[in-house]
């Protein structure tokens, strides 16, 4: 719940402004134990990318968005990059990051 508010009050701190690296960190922590185990994503990891995709409308937002996910999957110990790329198929949610660890996000 603390997440939630923490998520939604982020969102509001940064309605029109471009997103940064915490508030993308934010909208997908409930996806770690995804991103690492695999299965199925979390409601509420499905839910933080919902909310990345409403708050990376633009290109730019969606290049920002992309070199986050880049440096935290490669900084994060132990995150699967086939599992990264299916979370957004699993989760029903076509954001147009892709998530991989070697994508060229200037792409």
């Amino acid at each position: 719940m603390l997440l939630l508010v923490i998520t939604i009050l982020l969102g509001i701190a940064y309605h029109g402004e471009a997103i940064a690296c915490p508030q993308v960190n934010m909208y997908l922590a409930q996806c770690l134990p995804y991103l690492k185990a695999g299965g199925n994503p979390s409601p509420m990891c499905c839910n933080g990318l919902n909310s990345l995709k409403a708050a990376a409308p633009a290109k730019a937002d969606r290049q920002v968005a992309c070199n986050c996910l880049k440096s935290v999957a490669n900084t994060i110990p132990g995150i699967n990059d086939d599992f990264a790329k299916q979370l957004p198929a699993k989760c029903g949610v076509n954001i147009g990051v892709p998530f991989s660890k070697t994508v060229d996000c200037n792409r």
